[in-house]
């Protein structure tokens, strides 16, 4: 092969490696992290449905109405458990990120959700003895639909939960 082959190859090899998207953690990753981290899931639930307001708080970013220390202690709870963000919604419920991919309307989500079941939500059921084995909410990706969401009781009113938009 000549040098220019070889380089073009090269060249063509890296530009698919840069494309190549972070695969989503799968069910059985998060319920490990959350059994070895339930303590910091569960302050940080604790600390949120004591707010009186609804509140988003990123890595790099949170609404105005948070103090700066209080802002500064969620995202050191945030990066104890690896999310990217979280968002509280009054009434005690919240969506834990930990991992997304795409733009706009090519886009999912893994995340943990701490609230009662919803009902725009498919739950993905233990399967009884003798039926296959339960799914991972992963295999739910790239299925043709418009809007899907998909979760997994961990235990309680905690979840693992998948939304995807395509």
């Amino acid at each position: 092969m000549t040098f220019a082959r070889l380089a073009v190859l090269g060249l063509a090899a890296l530009m698919l490696a840069s494309c190549t998207r972070e695969m989503p953690p799968t069910d059985k990753d998060l319920i490990e992290r959350f059994e070895a981290k339930r303590a910091t899931f569960e302050a940080l639930r604790k600390r949120l449905c004591d707010l009186k307001y609804d509140q988003t708080i990123t890595r790099d970013w949170a609404q105005p109405q948070m103090a700066a220390k209080d802002e500064k202690d969620f995202r050191a709870l945030l990066d104890e458990v690896g999310a990217r963000s979280v968002r509280y919604v009054r009434g005690c419920q919240l969506w834990i990120e930990m991992w997304s991919s795409g733009p706009g309307r090519d886009t999912a989500r893994k995340k943990y959700r701490y609230g009662p079941p919803m009902y725009r939500i498919i739950e993905i059921k233990k399967p009884e003895p003798g039926e296959p084995p339960e799914k991972d909410t992963n295999e739910y990706l790239d299925k043709r639909v418009s809007i899907a969401s998909y979760e997994k009781n961990i235990e309680g009113d905690w979840w693992v939960e998948l939304d995807h938009w395509q």
